[in-house]
């Protein structure tokens, strides 16, 4: 079996043609690659564009098809969720976090992240050098790689998070729940120019308007869920994470 990797495209083609020629799929037989176009206006649409939502349904309803796409297939052992807006070394990139996956029993991986003006506050994310990969409570969702059986288990994020904050802490919350490995992988960095579609004005939104329904939604759902303790600590552990080679 192989990867499905699916990028999101919402006005935003030329980051989104380099991303999509950096993992040169015409070369590959480890993972087929698909392009959802997220509601772009005329001229925002990339050239290698394979699906189109008609609408913008921001990241959290985007990835939601893609998990859709992935569960009605039934032939992929993975999902690799993809932003826009990362540049990457693409030869053997998903290859990398696959071996670390299946070798390591990993129900979710990630590349280490070099985000562009200021770095990510996760230090999860951050490069620490290590020997392969680090095992953490949950990973910022850039570009992560998700195991088959906890896209089984997890089927659809809830609606709350459609603008895509908070699925990530919650897949970590779910995978200590059950028992299972979350980790990143230094070895295989991607940089990472940080909201950018929002930043570069050819949103629907203006990032601040964006970063509050977000925000709202976030904390909403983990506040009705109960799990609000839980969240708030996965934060504070990842804020304040340091790595000690032993």
């Amino acid at each position: 079996m192989k990867t499905l990797a699916v990028i999101y495209n919402h006005n935003l083609p030329e980051m989104t043609d380099n991303l999509w020629e950096a993992l040169k799929p015409y070369e590959r037989d480890d993972y087929d690659l698909i392009l959802i176009d997220n509601g772009s206006t005329d001229g925002g649409k990339s050239k290698y564009t394979t699906h189109e939502t008609g609408q913008n349904t921001y990241f959290g309803g985007a990835l939601n098809i893609a998990l859709d796409f992935f569960t009605m297939s039934g032939t992929y052992d993975s999902l690799l969720s993809l932003n826009n807006d990362l540049v990457l070394q693409g030869d053997n990139f998903i290859n990398t976090l696959r071996q670390e996956m299946f070798d390591g029993d990993y129900k979710i991986i990630s590349p280490c992240v070099l985000q562009v003006e200021k770095q990510c506050k996760w230090k999860y994310m951050h490069c620490w050098n290590s020997d392969g990969t680090r095992d953490v409570k949950w990973v910022d969702f850039q570009a992560p790689l998700m195991h088959k059986d906890f896209i089984n288990h997890i089927k659809q994020y809830p609606d709350e998070l459609i603008y895509g904050w908070g699925q990530d802490a919650l897949s970590g919350i779910i995978c200590e729940k059950k028992g299972w490995k979350v980790g990143v992988v230094d070895r295989c960095p991607v940089i990472h120019h940080s909201a950018h579609t929002y930043k570069s004005g050819k949103s629907d939104l203006d990032l601040q308007t964006y970063c509050q329904n977000a925000e709202r939604g976030m904390f909403g759902y983990m506040e009705s869920m109960g799990l609000m303790d839980k969240f708030m600590e996965f934060r504070k552990l990842s804020a304040e994470y340091s790595y000690e080679k032993n």
